[in-house]
């Protein structure tokens, strides 16, 4: 036996290795089954893909597109729907300010603009604005009117608006600054005020009332086109000063006899409310009588300056000048919060806050139908009163 036992190597072999004589019973380890993964469980089974989808056809891909667009545009128009009622029944008048200072609610001077043609959506803009007002009362309004006037109805609902307003609130001041042109319309509508400032260069008065009815009757012969105008027995002065295809005059520029009957009946509606005009400055004016307020009213149109000196305005001065007199007249400190009416637009807009005194009207001539036509024609050939200015 040899001094070394390992001396023959047999000691330092790998317990591991085949055939090891540490355990000589142990079977050779396969190395390509360790390089594999290890076989699955019994009963173990392939995990299951999805089929793809089967293609739509054209038909079902259309009918959910049209569904779609059906559900969005209900969706918007119910969302639309809701805004525009939500801005129609919230819109109001809404004040800003112009001139910071002291004093809230009933201390404060409240400017309301009058800009522009008197017709019905300046009657209600001024309408919703004293509506404002009658449930946040000022200490004073300062109306600053620059128009021309406008329709006799409007007009005089406006200036009835005014004194309603002060018959309820008798505390309240009311002071009218007239700028650029105030006449006409214009000045009915400020005759109410308690004190009236016209603008240095303004001009004002024109109290008279006019109306305008065209005659086409020659333009529709040229065309070759006959108009026959027919009434009821019952009702045979339903024509008179109410048909524009009839001329008044003849060729010699003289009326006829069926343009002196139209005369003589417009006549006497615009006599009717040139007196009304009289009676409306007359009210307004302490410091005039009738007499003298006829006078006046005979449609001409004066400066500033005449219109101080003839009773009809009682100062001349500008619009800070008219704030300064109500503040005054209110018995306010100098420097009172001033703010300035702003009419809100019924509608979307209005419900983001878009302003404006009144809304503007446009013509759409791709909604333009013969029954539009007929009836702009109509409104054409009725009288319509007038307290406008007119520099003949």
């Amino acid at each position: 036996m040899p001094d070394d036992p390992n001396s023959d190597g047999s000691a330092f072999r790998d317990p591991d290795t085949p055939g090891s004589p540490t355990d000589p019973g142990r079977p050779p380890v396969d190395t390509a089954a360790l390089a594999s993964p290890p076989p699955p469980p019994p009963g173990y089974l392939p995990p299951a893909y999805p089929a793809p989808p089967k293609q739509r056809g054209v038909a079902a891909k259309v009918l959910t597109s049209l569904l779609a667009t059906v559900v969005l545009l209900s969706l918007g128009l119910n969302v639309y729907l809701g805004l525009f009622y939500a801005a129609t029944v919230f819109a109001s008048a809404s004040e800003v300010e112009y001139r910071p200072g002291v004093g809230e609610g009933d201390q404060r001077v409240v400017v309301l603009p009058i800009n522009g043609g008197i017709d019905d959506l300046m009657a209600d803009y001024v309408r919703r604005s004293f509506d404002k007002l009658d449930r946040d009362v000022p200490a004073a309004v300062v109306l600053r009117v620059t128009s021309g006037g406008g329709g006799v109805t409007a007009s005089d609902q406006i200036w009835h608006r005014v004194t309603r307003f002060q018959a309820e609130h008798p505390d309240v001041k009311v002071v009218a600054s007239l700028g650029a042109v105030a006449a006409s319309g214009g000045y009915y509508v400020a005759a109410p005020a308690d004190h009236i400032v016209c603008e240095q260069t303004g001009i004002t008065g024109s109290i008279g009332v006019m109306a305008q009815i065209p005659a086409v009757e020659g333009m529709i012969e040229k065309l070759g086109v006959e108009m026959n105008v027919v009434v009821a027995d019952g009702s045979a002065e339903k024509a008179t000063a109410n048909n524009l295809f009839e001329n008044w005059k003849d060729d010699a520029g003289e009326l006829t006899e069926s343009g002196e009957k139209n005369e003589a009946v417009l006549k006497n509606l615009l006599n009717s409310a040139w007196e009304r005009f009289v009676t409306v400055v007359d009210a307004g004016r302490d410091n005039l009588d009738r007499t003298q307020v006829e006078a006046l009213a005979s449609g001409d149109v004066f400066t500033a300056a005449e219109a101080a000196a003839n009773g009809l305005a009682d100062s001349v001065g500008y619009l800070d000048d008219a704030i300064d007199k109500a503040i005054e007249l209110a018995a306010l400190p100098e420097d009172a919060r001033v703010t300035v009416i702003r009419q809100r637009t019924p509608g979307l807009l209005g419900l983001i806050g878009a302003s404006s005194a009144a809304p503007s009207v446009s013509l759409d001539l791709d909604r333009v139908s013969p029954d539009a036509v007929r009836t702009w024609i109509n409104d054409l050939g009725q009288a319509r009163l007038e307290y406008r200015m007119r520099l003949d």
